[in-house]
């Protein structure tokens, strides 16, 4: 994780002046943390570069940029709030992470979160939920996590979580 700032600091040393964004990336049923993803250009010659750090999910903590890019501030603030990772300064200070839009305690974009006022509201195509499909599968809303992965006791986090992507599922009950 310290490569994540030392690189953000070369980065800015080698031209790359221009913040393009910053986002994270939840990797929950890949290896389970959180992959911060700091994109940037040289305006001179439009040349782009993309800095990465992997944080753990339990603790989720990355080094703060808006002392380098003053954007990176609202940027890092939305990172945390949609998925809950804590930026640092380098003197060790917590940057400012104030909400920007109040989630109360979700965190909308972990993978873990599930639409559940989906699967309440009309789902538009030929088929709505809980009818079968001409396989004879239920179809579900894209957020919606199957029901039988949420009853079963053998699920994960990360089963759940991948069916509600549509991706069928197969545990042992």
């Amino acid at each position: 994780m310290a490569d994540y700032r030392a690189d953000a600091e070369a980065a800015l040393r080698d031209g790359f002046t221009f913040l393009l964004h910053l986002t994270a990336v939840d990797e929950l049923g890949r290896d389970g943390g959180f992959r911060v993803v700091l994109m940037l250009e040289r305006p001179t010659d439009h040349a782009r570069v993309t800095v990465e750090a992997l944080v753990p999910r339990d603790e989720p903590v990355a080094p703060g940029v808006e002392d380098l890019w003053a954007g990176a501030a609202w940027l890092q603030r939305h990172v945390h709030e949609s998925f809950g990772v804590r930026f640092v300064r380098p003197d060790g200070t917590a940057c400012d992470d104030a909400p920007l839009i109040v989630h109360g305690e979700d965190r909308p974009l972990r993978k873990e979160f599930l639409l559940e006022p989906r699967s309440a509201s009309s789902w538009p195509g030929a088929l709505e939920p809980g009818q079968s499909a001409p396989s004879g599968r239920k179809l579900l809303p894209v957020g919606v996590p199957d029901p039988a992965v949420v009853d079963n006791p053998a699920a994960t986090e990360s089963d759940i979580a991948l069916s509600a992507t549509g991706t069928r599922v197969r545990l042992r009950r």
